[in-house]
């Protein structure tokens, strides 16, 4: 609604109804109410106190520059100066595997129709769950084979002795998948002893065994009933748990620096994923916080072996290092469920790289949702309350990058100085001319951009994350730092940087 400002304009604004009572009278009018009121502006409104942003102090040095990566890096500032970082690395293989062959030795395939059988004769020195033989196809051809396995107690019976005996488990396998670990398991595990495992009945002349270089003490290979000449061995191994062998994407490595990101201590593998579990392919993009005596880690994982459709899980730990606890839904225990769970179209990235800070007692935990659009969304739990993923109440999109080139994942951070959330995340990703996008929130839950930094920056950048304190608070006076991957043209094979922020 119109009000005249003052008594003149009243005057002014009577006087010229009067005398032209028109269309052009009105327009002239406001004109000169608004040109008044924005010189009044000037004069008495306080100026504007300008955005609070950052430089980098320099373009930094590497911390990591290995054959792989360790990237997403989440830091916590500690009250000595003393820096707590976790980084997704490369992930590794399940289960601990005793090999009856020496793994650097040249192998080559062996179709087990050239001999009629293969065997191998080892021994566990602990009753174990299961053993298993490399088995090759050619390339997807046609297969079969049948897996015996035999105790060999008498050290005075042969081969062919041995395998007259009812062997103590047998499988049959047909179209194995290439390189796939065939053999025979027991949820009791099989006792202690010397055995026997054979290959026999093939059905194609594709079904094979990896034949490897390389003798190992206690263990003899054969062709048929003949032990196979020189030092080689067929590639197989037993496994004293339950394991599936197979391999999981990342893992999350933990490291502690005592001089500002110049020395760090050798890295350890803390957080992995759980095998036979939901979160089993994957324990990647960690963000870390620590409140009440527990380390907290937010991650991504999925249970969709195409990478996609994952879903946020939570960890917690009395020490940086592990062990870990996670969140099973209701509890936290060993069985992990997702704390945040995506719904959407399963083709997408889904939900994960969380963020937590911690103001007033209320956890804000920020995550990716990347299904139509690239969003950061926000939810909110009590962080007194030990069991506070059952509480996260969604509070909507807090950062909507769907229309930022390259745009990843979000770290937010609390600037008690200024008593604002800000976020960072990188742009034009993996590119020469990536550069940071920065936003700012009054209250947790809605943020608008205001800033950008390109100087200083490696070329490739992207998953960047900046240090905070336990809570995610970043304190006046506190150095701080931020940390990216970067590299051009070599997928997975990424340098690692840090370097300070300036104020």
């Amino acid at each position: 609604m119109y009000m005249a400002p003052d008594k003149t304009l009243k005057q002014n604004y009577t006087h010229q109804l009067m005398r032209y009572n028109g269309l052009f009278y009105i327009t002239a009018s406001l004109f000169l109410f608004f040109s008044c009121n924005d010189q009044e502006k000037k004069e008495d409104a306080p100026s504007i106190k300008p955005k609070e942003v950052f430089t980098l102090k320099n373009s930094g040095w590497d911390i990591y520059s290995g054959d792989s990566y360790r990237y997403g890096p989440t830091m916590i500032i500690n009250d000595d100066g003393s820096i707590d970082a976790w980084f997704a690395a490369v992930g590794g293989a399940y289960g601990a595997w005793r090999n009856l062959f020496e793994k650097t030795g040249n192998n080559s395939p062996v179709a087990v129709t050239t001999h009629g059988s293969v065997g191998q004769k080892f021994s566990a020195d602990v009753p174990f769950w299961g053993v298993k033989v490399v088995s090759p196809n050619w390339n997807g051809q046609p297969c079969g084979l049948t897996f015996k396995l035999f105790r060999w107690d008498d050290s005075n019976m042969g081969y062919d002795e041995v395998v007259k005996q009812n062997p103590v488990a047998t499988a049959t396998f047909v179209n194995y998948a290439d390189g796939e670990k065939i053999g025979v398991t027991n949820e009791d595990k099989f006792p202690a002893g010397t055995y026997l495992w054979e290959l026999s009945e093939a059905l194609t002349q594709h079904s094979g065994v990896w034949l490897r270089d390389g003798a190992v003490t206690g263990v003899v290979s054969y062709q048929g009933s003949i032990p196979v000449a020189g030092n080689r061995n067929w590639e197989a191994m037993w496994a004293e748990e339950k394991t599936s062998g197979e391999i999981f994407w990342d893992q999350a490595s933990y490291q502690h620096s005592s001089d500002h990101g110049k020395t760090w201590t050798e890295e350890i593998m803390s957080l992995l994923p759980t095998e036979f579990t939901s979160d089993h392919y994957s324990v990647c993009d960690p963000g870390a916080a620590y409140w009440n005596g527990y380390y907290y880690i937010g991650y991504t994982s999925t249970e969709n072996s195409a990478m996609t459709q994952n879903n946020v899980y939570i960890a917690r730990s009395q020490n940086p290092e592990g062990p870990w606890d996670k969140w099973e839904g209701d509890k936290w225990g060993d069985h992990p469920q997702p704390g945040i769970l995506y719904d959407g179209d399963p083709t997408k990235f889904g939900a994960g790289e969380p963020s937590i800070v911690v103001v007033d007692d209320t956890i804000y935990f920020y995550y990716s949702w990347n299904d139509t659009g690239t969003t950061t969304r926000v939810a909110t739990a009590p962080a007194d309350d030990p069991d506070w993923p059952s509480k996260l109440t969604y509070r909507g999109v807090a950062i909507d990058k769907s229309t930022i080139a390259g745009a990843d994942h979000a770290d937010v951070k609390y600037r008690e100085e200024i008593n604002k959330f800000q976020a960072i995340h990188t742009a034009d990703r993996m590119s020469e001319k990536g550069y940071l996008v920065i936003w700012q929130s009054d209250n947790g839950i809605d943020f608008e951009k205001i800033g950008e930094v390109k100087d200083h920056l490696m070329p490739g950048i992207h998953n960047c994350g900046w240090s905070g304190d336990g809570r995610g608070h970043i304190k006046k006076g506190v150095p701080q730092f931020l940390s990216y991957a970067y590299g051009v043209g070599s997928w997975g094979k990424w340098k690692t940087r840090w370097v300070e922020i300036v104020w």
